[in-house]
Formats: structure tokens, C-alpha cells, sequence
């Protein structure tokens, strides 16, 4: 390999289900749906598309930062490294990390009109194996508490392979526990941050430059990302980003948030971008081509749109418009899914602001509150998730009034008699404003919003120094 220009394809969030896993469409298989906008009937289709595409584009090296599978399932695992195999043997180099979907997952299910029945999902010592040709093998360093590796794959660049996840935390109804729990955060203990900072301080030392891949962000992508969608985000973020740019570390390419964006901090050692990669799985069905020079320390990312597959010439316009259709579900699975938190966030609202609350009238149930929210804010939020989606979203600073003003009317329908102007007051002083610098940093693309280091970046197109 030519190590003066390493060509990287970058893909992420497969979720791959295996066909045979859909015994026959039913009432069990759509509720599971309902939850996300994922396109699981056309996954192998979308990743056996995007192979052949990505072998046209001849990189020397693909990096997948995980969720490669629907839900760990063993079948579905067997189909991701299939495809994938093609890469290794037409000479790209494929290295792989974990998603929080994708080992010792109790989602993983067979589907059968009303039954979903649990099926093998993997451990951590079969996710190595199956994947032992893809990063798992001696070629690279192993951390001996997870699935982070070292690899060095020119004599000018490594790449360091973070695995955050948090599968040995799930919990499985069929193992006794109360409940199938899945977790979608992540976490690094002390000595695994050890061991990423050692093997960079020693990779620097040696010359080579290092990129870092984690399935879960490191770098927020929008304002209080850490508050607002800390699942999202590996815990202490911002002390891992620190010790790693202390290491020399100045860029990580992540997924998990199915989002096209870069996203950039800066702190007193130097600054970290990341480089997030949308979901092959749902729209926009994005993935990442990038010219990396490591002796001159730069990345020249082109995103690359599937607009189409061997059954479905339109399946970029039709994956759009199952994205737009789907709000309305997401939404009310969001706020079932997360209905006791809701609650319980109200019922501590109520206690401090008593006279307030004696004026609110809430819809009771998650249906009642998703209805209030739709009528109200559908079509400005279908259309700010599309823009964050996609990336590029600068000059849209009137959907960010729009969206203001839909939350305004939310307040008008919810709050009534003489404490309404009270009340308005309270929450334009309270949420308003930290809503207002929350929508504008996703919406006009702003990173470290509010501070000197102010920034908007090409999510498509970005030169990246490193």
C-alpha cells in the first residue's frame, strides 16, 4: 500500500437482518418496526449494494464503526461477514467495531406473523472470531478487556478501534432477569482509556499518525448532546477527548446516531473533529469515501448517496418517504419508551413550582402528548431531522423560529387561566433560549456554539487536518 495516499471508505450502521429471520410479515414483526425507521427488509440488498460500489471505488482500506447487525442475531452476523469477505478478497483491508446492537443482544428474534421467538444472538469471543479476519487477528495489539485494537496499517498510520459498548450489562427474560434490556450507551473504564493513550503515544512515537473509530460520538454533534442524548455519546467524553488529543489523537469516525456530520471541539491541547456516518439502513443511506495523507496530516472526506438497488431504481426517493412517514411513529415509541422518565421529570416540576403546575393541563398518557406535539411541531420537525440528517444544515435559521414558535403554541394549548402569561415567561426564560442555541447548532451546522471556537464545517466535503 502506497502510504503517501490511503483511500478509506468509511460505513456505518448496517443493521443487517438475515432473511431467514422473517419466517412470515406479521402483527410482531411491524410493532418492532414501529420503533425505528430502519429498512430491514432491504438491509441485505442495501449492504451487498454497497459492497460491490465500494470495490468499484477501489479503497485500500474500509473502516465499519459498528452496529452491523439488526440485533446481534448469529444469522445475521454470518451475513455481514459474508459480504464483507468480498472486500478482503478483492484486497481492501476491512476493519470492524462493535455496535451496541451486536453482541449478547436479547432483541435478537425470529419473526412469525404475532410471535417473535428469541434466536442465538453472539458473545464477545464469537464476535472476534467471526470478525478475525477484520481487525480480531495477530496483525493488531488487543486491549485484554475489550474489543479495541491497534492496528498499524501503513508505516505512516494506525488506526485505534474503540470498543464502548455495554452488552455485558444486558439483561435477558430468559436468563431470569425481570426484564430484556438492551443498552445503547457506552462506557470506557480507566484502564481500557490507559491502554487507547499508551498505544497512540506509541504509535506517534514511532511517526505514524493515528485515527480513532468508536461506534459511540465522542465529540457532541449539537448543543447539551451529552444531556439531551447522552446514549449517544460514550460516558466521560470529554476526558477521553482530552487524554486522546493529549496522545496526538485529532480525529475519530463514529455512527450510532444514523446522521451525516463533522463536528468539531477545541480544547486548551489542540481540537478533535469527528466524523460521523449516516445508517446504510435508512435514509439518507450514506457512506464515506476519504483520501487520507498522513505524512502531510490531512483527510478529504466525499460522502456518497445509495440512490438506487438492483430492485428499486427509486429507493432513495422511497427511503426518504418512509423516513417523513415515519415521525409520527417514532414519536410515539419515543415517549411510550421513555413514558416513566417523562413522568417522573413533570411529577419533580410539580413539586417545585406547584402554583405553576396547578394551571397545566398535560395529556396524561404518551399518545395524548404525542398528538399535542404533532399537530404542533410535525411538519418543522420532520423537516429539521431530514436537514440534521443529511448534513449541510446551514440557512435554516426560519425553521428554528418555526420551531419556537410551534413550542409557544404547545404552551398555549396546555396552559390556561390568569398564571398563562406567568407561565410563558417561565418557560421562555428557562427553555427557550437553551432550545433556541440547541436547534441552532443542529440546524446552522454550529460547533462549540457560543464559545470562541465557533465553527461551521462541510459535513460532505471537509479538509481535515490531524
Amino acid at each position: 500500500m502506497d502510504s503517501n495516499i490511503v483511500k478509506i471508505a468509511i460505513i456505518s450502521d448496517l443493521h443487517v437482518m438475515a432473511p431467514q429471520l422473517l419466517v412470515n410479515d406479521g402483527s410482531a414483526f411491524e410493532q418492532y418496526l414501529r420503533r425505528d425507521r430502519k429498512m430491514l427488509r432491504e438491509s441485505t440488498e442495501i449492504l451487498s449494494t454497497l459492497v460491490s460500489d465500494i470495490i468499484e471505488q477501489k479503497p485500500h482500506i474500509v473502516l465499519v464503526t459498528g452496529d452491523l447487525t439488526k440485533d446481534g442475531e448469529r444469522a445475521s452476523h454470518q451475513v455481514v461477514a459474508s459480504q464483507l469477505q468480498r472486500l478482503t478478497q478483492a484486497g481492501i483491508e476491512v476493519l470492524v467495531v462493535p455496535g451496541n446492537h451486536d453482541i449478547n443482544n436479547p432483541d435478537a428474534k425470529i419473526y412469525d406473523r404475532d410471535s417473535a421467538i428469541p434466536t442465538d444472538t453472539i458473545t464477545r469471543s464469537e464476535f472476534a472470531h467471526l470478525y478475525h479476519d477484520m481487525g480480531y487477528d495477530s496483525r493488531s495489539r488487543r486491549d485484554p478487556d475489550t474489543l479495541s485494537y491497534c492496528r498499524d496499517v501503513t508505516d505512516k498510520l494506525t488506526i485505534l478501534a474503540i470498543d464502548a459498548c455495554m452488552d455485558r450489562l444486558n439483561t435477558f427474560v430468559s436468563r431470569g432477569d425481570a426484564q430484556d434490556h438492551c443498552k445503547t450507551s457506552g462506557m470506557l473504564t480507566a484502564a481500557s482509556q490507559q491502554w487507547l493513550v499508551e498505544q497512540a503515544t506509541a504509535a506517534t512515537a514511532a511517526g505514524r499518525r493515528v485515527i480513532a473509530m468508536m461506534h459511540h460520538h465522542l465529540v457532541p454533534h449539537f448543543h447539551m448532546e451529552d444531556t439531551l442524548a447522552s446514549p449517544y455519546m460514550v460516558d466521560d467524553a470529554s476526558q477521553l477527548c482530552q487524554r486522546l488529543v493529549k496522545a496526538d489523537v485529532h480525529v475519530i469516525f463514529t455512527g450510532h446516531l444514523h446522521i451525516t456530520d463533522v463536528s468539531q471541539t477545541t480544547l486548551r491541547e489542540g481540537s478533535m473533529i469527528e466524523v460521523a456516518t449516516a445508517a446504510a439502513v435508512g435514509y439518507p443511506c450514506q457512506w464515506r469515501m476519504v483520501n487520507c495523507h498522513p505524512a502531510a496530516g490531512k483527510l478529504q472526506l466525499r460522502t456518497i448517496t445509495l440512490h438506487s438497488l438492483p430492485s428499486d431504481p427509486q429507493f432513495s426517493d422511497h427511503s426518504r418517504q418512509l423516513f417523513t412517514d415515519s415521525i409520527p411513529t417514532i414519536t410515539r415509541g419515543i415517549l411510550t419508551r421513555y413514558w416513566p422518565n417523562i413522568t417522573q421529570a413533570i411529577d419533580n416540576y410539580s413539586i417545585k413550582h406547584p402554583l405553576i403546575m396547578r394551571h397545566v393541563n398535560l395529556p396524561d398518557t404518551p399518545d395524548g402528548i404525542a398528538n399535542l406535539l404533532l399537530n404542533n411541531l410535525q411538519e418543522p420537525v420532520t423537516r429539521a431531522y431530514i436537514a440534521f440528517a443529511q448534513g449541510n444544515e446551514t440557512g435554516n435559521n426560519q425553521l428554528v423560529e418555526q420551531l419556537i414558535r410551534g413550542a409557544e403554541q404547545v404552551v398555549n394549548e396546555t396552559i390556561s387561566g390568569i398564571l398563562r402569561p406567568v407561565a410563558k415567561a417561565a418557560l421562555r426564560l428557562r427553555i427557550y433560549g437553551i432550545a433556541r442555541q440547541v436547534l441552532r447548532s443542529i440546524l446552522e451546522d454550529r460547533n462549540d456554539i457560543g464559545t470562541k471556537h465557533e465553527t461551521v464545517i462541510n459535513d460532505h466535503t471537509a479538509i481535515i487536518s490531524f
